[in-house]
């Protein structure tokens, strides 16, 4: 996948997000359409249909184009979904810099947790740019483990009952060697509750 501005403005706009999935023990970092991070988007559309948001004619319609057709996202389809979709894989060399990380931004964050000294807007600003760039979903699929922080939404409403599915931070579950977001010493994800 090549990663430029369009991608950042898409992050930004939060028309897609990062996710890290697990697959027999392999580790993938994933940039999709938020949407597509629904496991089970079926449980979705059917609540819809009963209360009336969607017809029958939008359900049909729905059930055939979300993910090529694929309403549930299971270990046998993952890899077949990455293919055929939305979905671009981002490479150890691409997530090098993705941060956008910024020693400054950092120091004042500390400071702010630390003493409560507040940011003025630009700096917010920018703090939540990188914040936009740090991964929302967790899907480990040998646990069957289905975490996120979109902060809003219920994605774990969509999830079979056999997963252990929460809003919650997912951050210890990731291992520090894929931690895109420590930089020099520097952890990032601490930008994630401004």
């Amino acid at each position: 996948m090549t990663v430029n501005q369009e991608l950042f403005d898409d992050l930004w706009g939060g028309e897609k997000s990062v996710g890290f999935f697990v697959h027999s023990g392999i580790c993938f970092w994933v940039v999709d359409e938020k949407r597509n991070f629904t496991i089970d988007v079926e449980l979705s559309l059917r609540a819809s249909l009963k209360n009336g948001t969607i017809t029958q004619e939008q359900y049909e319609r729905s059930c055939l184009s979300f993910r090529g057709g694929v309403l549930t996202l299971t270990a046998g389809n993952f890899l077949t979904c990455l293919n055929g979709g939305s979905a671009k894989l981002l490479t150890s060399s691409e997530l090098q810099g993705f941060l956008g990380a910024d020693k400054t931004i950092f120091a004042r964050v500390e400071d702010y947790f630390l003493s409560g000294n507040g940011l003025d807007s630009e700096l917010f600003r920018r703090a939540n740019v990188i914040r936009s760039r740090l991964p929302l979903f967790y899907v480990n699929f040998d646990r069957k483990i289905f975490m996120h922080m979109d902060d809003g939404r219920s994605h774990e409403n969509y999830v079979h009952s056999d997963w252990v599915f929460q809003f919650y931070d997912f951050s210890f579950l990731i291992p520090t060697s894929e931690k895109y977001w420590v930089e020099c010493g520097d952890d990032y994800w601490k930008l994630r509750f401004l």
